[in-house]
């Protein structure tokens, strides 16, 4: 699953995704695909997510809002794993604070990247975490 603000990158992550053989559903707003998601986790094997995220309500304005129900990058990847324990996640963005990034590795996901991304690079991205994740929980990689 691709879940992106930006509908041109969220369908153009998933045509490369096509195009390397994978399955894939793209969804611009975080709660549709939250919904498509948790209807059906069995068919997502990754989730590849915008972790900046709702980018015009910042957490502080969101909290307890009925304007701004969208989850964050981030809150839609721990739901997802809620769903789905040890679903690998990707997350890309056109840039990176550092605040988020440090927030993203501490709740256990891989250090985010920069996109725009290439078939190659993506690819290699989703082998090494399928790769993490077929690894012995004592392997250190």
């Amino acid at each position: 699953m691709v879940v992106d603000n930006g509908e041109n990158v969220a369908e153009t992550t998933a045509a490369m995704l096509e195009q390397l053989g994978y399955g894939a559903q793209a969804e611009v707003e975080s709660l549709a695909g939250l919904r498509a998601f948790s209807d059906e986790p069995e068919r997502f094997d990754l989730a590849i997510i915008e972790p900046a995220m709702p980018e015009l309500f910042p957490r502080s304005a969101r909290k307890n809002s009925p304007l701004a129900p969208e989850l964050t990058g981030l809150e839609l990847a721990v739901r997802f794993r809620r769903i789905k324990h040890g679903l690998p996640v990707l997350f890309c963005a056109k840039n990176m604070e550092p605040a988020l990034a440090e927030e993203i590795k501490a709740a256990g996901f891989p250090e985010p990247v920069l996109k725009p991304l290439t078939s190659r690079e993506l690819d290699e991205m989703i082998r090494k975490v399928s790769l993490r994740r077929s690894l012995p929980a004592d392997h250190k990689s």
